[in-house]
């Protein structure tokens, strides 16, 4: 099965994703997008969050599942614990039962078995880190190895109808050094010379240094409607796919629960992004639509278009009619939620986001192994 969100989310007062300082000024990352106008396409730079950013939060949000449901015992990693997905790209993060596999694999004369000995590797790796399994990861020491991310996001850029509605604004800031600090002693070395002896001779003594009791600083923020996608590939947890597709963890569907309930909580409780302890985002999610397939990939329409969830439906049926023609058939479920306009027949809807995602948790877990 394969998931797919398409959502457009508004988004006041953020500093999510912070690229880098200038001088005093912490930027927001921005991003070149090509938008269609009346007479053509137009180049702006607008205010963006980056796929790396949520990609990250949604680790995380793994992390804390799988700590939930299968509690100590939870196929995670130690860095992975520690929000560090390093996930096993050097030997020196790498356990030793998988750095022994590699050894193996090196010392191994014969290169028919090297398929094997990589099959076995990956297989070591998504049995010991359910992060490395749903996120993917890449062993370049040693033997290479590679597994593809069984999720995809993309940058979070502004609504292409909301543009004019975006702003990034420089927020005045002001650091206070404590009071008692300001006049801090401070040992000089000075030289004299004396009459009777000539030489130099050093003196010690203090003075007091003063310290600007203020520092100014500026944090850029930006407010918009911003619009996501994010895919899951739901048949590849838990699945080898580097040398052949074999299921090799006991307690898939587990994990499947575990990368569902991870988008919950990164798409409902605000789990991604940087600065949430003093710039709280105020979000609002304004439409949601989810498409669920059992046999071919089926990616919702981009939720930067109003018409997205239109869109949406008529690729749906339209691929299925293509399917017909090559006696293939599937099953693409569409859910959705919208408090920006009513949404067409033919979706499945629902009173809140949160219902969405339980809905297609529903259809997923029902579905066979």
């Amino acid at each position: 099965m394969f998931v797919s969100l398409g959502l457009r989310f508004l988004c006041n007062v953020e500093a999510l994703n912070m690229v880098e300082s200038i001088g005093n000024v912490s930027k927001h990352r921005k991003a070149p997008i090509v938008v269609p106008t009346d007479s053509g396409f137009r180049l702006l730079y607008v205010p963006s969050i980056s796929g790396e950013t949520i990609g990250h939060g949604y680790q995380q949000a793994i992390v804390d599942e799988a700590l939930t449901l299968y509690g100590a015992a939870a196929p995670v990693d130690d860095w992975s614990r520690r929000g560090e997905f390093i996930k096993f790209a050097d030997m020196k993060h790498m356990p030793d039962n998988i750095k022994q596999l590699i050894e193996d694999a090196k010392a191994s004369k014969k290169e028919e078995k090297l398929p094997d000995k990589k099959h076995e590797i990956e297989t070591a790796v998504i049995r010991s880190s359910i992060i490395a399994d749903i996120g993917g990861f890449l062993i370049a020491e040693g033997v290479p190895v590679k597994r593809t991310s069984c999720f995809q996001v993309g940058y979070a850029v502004p609504v292409f109808d909301a543009l004019e509605a975006t702003a990034i604004e420089s927020q005045f800031h002001v650091r206070h050094v404590p009071s008692e600090s300001k006049g801090e002693e401070k040992e000089k070395k000075q030289t004299e010379t004396t009459a009777s002896q000539d030489q130099n001779q050093e003196k010690k003594s203090t003075q007091k240094e003063e310290r600007a009791g203020q520092m100014i600083y500026y944090v850029e923020l930006a407010s918009a409607v911003y619009g996501v996608t994010f895919n899951l590939n739901v048949d590849g947890i838990g699945r080898t796919s580097m040398i052949k597709v074999e299921e090799v963890t006991q307690d898939r569907m587990q994990r499947v629960k575990v990368a569902l309930a991870a988008l919950s909580r990164v798409f409902t409780g605000g789990s991604f992004g940087a600065k949430r302890s003093r710039y709280l985002p105020v979000e609002d999610v304004l439409t949601a639509v989810v498409s669920v397939s059992k046999v071919r990939p089926f990616t919702v329409s981009p939720p930067h278009y109003a018409s997205f969830a239109e869109d949406t439906l008529r690729r749906r049926d339209a691929m299925l009619k293509m399917l017909q023609k090559f006696n293939v058939s599937d099953e693409i479920v569409i859910y959705g939620y919208s408090k920006e306009r009513a949404l067409p027949d033919g979706i499945e809807k629902a009173n809140s986001f949160e219902e969405v995602l339980s809905k297609v948790a529903d259809k997923v877990l029902s579905a066979k192994p």
